[in-house]
């Protein structure tokens, strides 16, 4: 085409060439804004999830350590053992009711890792009598999944050093507790120290 003057003109645009080269690169800009984001809500995700696993490990670690200081020694007319060794520990304490407000009730617990990793605590009614019948199922309480090993330590009484096992009739001063989850790289979470109250009741 030419103007007025017979020289041609010039028409505006894009060319072919023009035109794919920029849609290439919208599409690797979009691709990298894609990427970018998942990127950001994986991560976001992941740091939720983190933070929900140790507010679930902190609760955990209320209760037992609850559990852990209302456990009673046995007396002559009432023996209970305190029994534990590094992955679980039997003793009496008292247990609260679901659905019961404040109630709790005396009982016989274990805790202990079952085999779906779970860390759970077992308990039945304590009796202050001998059983005549056989005794009631257990009752079974899941305090935390994805736990990969318990790892419990005792420290008597009187002087001495943290032992592996424990069997009295009396509490030990203090009770180590350790979990080590199978999401964290096999790293243990921060240890409990729970203190037993050694009044008898």
């Amino acid at each position: 085409m030419a103007s007025r003057d017979g020289t041609p003109m010039r028409q505006h645009g894009f060319t072919l060439l023009e035109v794919l080269v920029g849609l290439s690169l919208l599409g690797l800009l979009i691709t990298g804004l894609v990427k970018g984001t998942q990127l950001g809500l994986s991560a976001f995700d992941q740091q939720s999830r983190q933070v929900q696993r140790y507010a679930d490990l902190d609760t955990v670690h209320r209760a037992l350590r609850q559990l852990i200081a209302q456990a009673r020694p046995g007396s002559d007319w009432d023996p209970v053992q305190f029994t534990g060794n590094t992955d679980s520990v039997t003793f009496t304490t008292a247990v609260p009711l679901p659905n019961a407000g404040a109630s709790t009730t005396r009982a016989d617990v274990e805790l202990t890792v079952d085999g779906a990793h779970r860390l759970v605590l077992i308990w039945t009614s304590h009796l202050h009598a001998i059983r005549t019948g056989p005794p009631p199922a257990p009752q079974v309480t899941v305090l935390l999944t994805g736990v990969g090993r318990l790892q419990l330590a005792y420290w008597p009484s009187r002087q001495g050093d943290w032992t592996s096992t424990w069997h009295d009739a009396t509490p030990p001063r203090l009770v180590r507790i350790q979990i080590q989850s199978t999401d964290t790289g096999g790293r243990p979470w921060p240890e409990l120290l729970a203190s037993p109250m050694l009044d008898p009741t």
